[in-house]
């Protein structure tokens, strides 16, 4: 568990009580760490310039233009989703990397299906508010992505809140091997109502924390390693550990000749992935999850199918304000 202040920890013991997991409480506290659950607070009148707001107009300075490319010979416009005052961010207990002032902005220059990452914008403003104005979106004819038009304007308020490490594989698995089944509910479906638990009323995004998709079998750190490291098209067949794992899968379904001959197609990517795993995981441990962003009916935001968007960050990149290689991903919510 990192470091949390005894309010998270109060609540995060309350809820593992409330499900009935204190057999597992340790193992949920090492995977738990704190964040900022995203409140919108109803829709923004523009009364305020450079507050964190979702949708809309941003609040930009003269000397950062509207992010655009030459699209077939003619200038599109990227889509506007978000602009976060650091400044605004009530202190956690952990030391968290993000800048203390300032506001980032967030562009979406092409967002596709889960297949393809997201192609982002962000530009970081660390003057004076009072050089900020309101600047109006343009013509949605000549935006990039249609389905980001009129985005409704959202005020958001930060709240420190308990991220959980559900992507991880071992964790899952100690919580299912662990908890009996009380009233019909094993251990899986409890976490997951702690997960819910831990949600904040009116959330709609999150900063910091963890980056768990909804097929909780996918690892976003290793989706974005694999794409970093030019193998994205392998993610397919990022299941197994290691060949043994897989070579078991095999032989436990022999009997479904077509999913034998679906693992079987991917032997060439999983020889590749297991035997890349210390370069792989390396790639992983320079990321950590920057922002993440819900579908919602506050702001009529639908990405594909309900889905999230998460926006990475390199370690490293987030210490020097370094805003401009930012990594994105949809995925199943």
């Amino acid at each position: 568990m990192s470091h949390m202040s005894p309010e998270l920890i109060a609540e995060l013991d309350h809820a593992v009580t409330k499900r009935n997991l204190q057999c597992v409480a340790e193992e949920i506290r090492k995977n738990a760490t704190e964040c900022y659950a995203l409140i919108a607070e109803g829709n923004d009148d523009y009364s305020t310039i450079g507050n964190t707001r979702f949708g809309g107009d941003p609040d930009l300075p003269s000397d950062i233009r509207w992010p655009s490319v030459d699209y077939d010979g003619e200038e599109r416009f990227c889509n506007f989703i978000a602009q976060i005052n650091f400044a605004e961010l009530p202190p956690l207990a952990s030391e968290t990397g993000l800048p203390s002032h300032g506001i980032l902005y967030l562009f979406v220059r092409d967002m596709d299906c889960a297949a393809w990452p997201v192609d982002l914008e962000a530009r970081y403003f660390e003057g004076a508010l009072e050089t900020l104005s309101r600047t109006q979106s343009p013509d949605p004819d000549s935006l990039l992505d249609e389905y980001l038009v009129d985005l409704i304007p959202q005020r958001i308020r930060a709240v420190p809140a308990v991220s959980l490490a559900n992507y991880r594989k071992q964790f899952r698995q100690h919580i299912e091997e662990n908890v009996r089944e009380i009233d019909g509910e094993d251990g899986d479906s409890r976490r997951f109502d702690l997960d819910c638990d831990l949600n904040r009323e009116g959330q709609i995004g999150q900063l910091l924390g963890f980056a768990n998709a909804g097929d909780e079998r996918k690892n976003l750190y290793r989706q974005v390693a694999l794409s970093q490291l030019g193998k994205r098209h392998l993610d397919d067949c990022d299941y197994w550990d290691s060949m043994e794992e897989y070579e078991a899968d095999i032989e436990k379904w022999q009997n479904n000749e077509q999913l034998v001959k679906n693992y079987q197609g991917m032997r060439e990517g999983v020889e590749w992935l297991t035997s890349n795993r210390e370069m792989i995981a390396d790639e992983v441990d320079q990321w950590r999850l920057l922002f993440q962003l819900q579908s919602n009916s506050q702001m009529n935001l639908n990405i594909n199918d309900a889905d999230p968007l998460y926006v990475f960050i390199k370690h490293t990149d987030l210490m020097n304000r370094n805003f401009s290689d930012i990594a994105g991903e949809v995925t199943q919510g």
